[in-house]
């Protein structure tokens, strides 16, 4: 039996009896690709998606804690479809075709896309609004230098594990060393390179908020690395 191209719903034969079930079976094949929503609990791992689960729902959420970025791999047909990153944990999901360029969703992080038939676009964005705040240093950081101080304007929130912040160098440090992230002086995150390392790690216990008026301050280790050298860092927050 043939089918439709992208929700492979079967086509009515010319000569078939009770052509009513194929019908009626399309029909309700279209409505879920067109309005099902469901919940898919992660299992704090990387998942790939049936044809089912793409071809059959609108919308997915997914949910379950994360102790690190995870990647849902989802088979190649065309429309659209809308997805959520419920998860907790404070980590980003990655969206991607097998082939495809990965689309990040931050925690609670909710976008409508389209797959072309071979890769994702961002067709919407909806949920709380990205506020990233960035910066660099040239050369290599002094004993505990302040390398910025930054007032908010605005009131923001960073996630636990500053889930999607990145920091860089160009000259890697001799040894590990640690950057303090504070809010009004108090430390909530640290930015970390490892030795021989050009990117950065974060961490964060908790979600932080801040109100408009606090200061973020970047610091540098009391007991900086004799090489590392030339950062670049963008911490990312979303509004609150």
């Amino acid at each position: 039996m043939t089918t439709t191209p992208n929700l492979l719903i079967d086509h009515i034969a010319a000569s078939q009896a009770q052509k009513e079930v194929t019908a009626n079976t399309a029909f309700d094949v279209l409505d879920k690709a067109l309005c099902q929503f469901t919940n898919i609990a992660l299992s704090d791992a990387n998942l790939t998606l049936t044809d089912a689960q793409m071809i059959g729902n609108m919308a997915l959420k997914f949910t379950g804690t994360l102790t690190a970025a995870r990647t849902i791999t989802v088979p190649v047909h065309a429309k659209f479809i809308y997805v959520e990153n419920g998860t907790t944990g404070g980590y980003a999901i990655s969206i991607k075709t097998p082939s495809g360029t990965a689309i990040s969703f931050g925690s609670s992080e909710r976008k409508l896309l389209y797959c072309n038939g071979s890769d994702f676009t961002i067709a919407a964005e909806a949920g709380a609004a990205p506020y990233d705040i960035g910066g660099s240093l040239t050369g290599k950081p002094s004993t505990g230098a302040v390398i910025m101080r930054f007032p908010l304007p605005r009131a923001i929130r960073f996630l636990s594990g500053m889930a999607l912040s990145k920091g860089v160098a160009a000259t890697t440090a001799t040894a590990a060393v640690s950057f303090s992230i504070r809010k009004n002086g108090i430390e909530f995150a640290t930015m970390n390179f490892a030795a021989s390392g050009t990117s950065a790690t974060f961490t964060c216990a908790n979600t932080t908020d801040f109100a408009a008026g606090d200061i973020l301050t970047l610091v540098a280790s009391s007991t900086p690395d004799d090489t590392l050298a030339d950062i670049g860092f963008a911490l990312a927050g979303v509004r609150t």
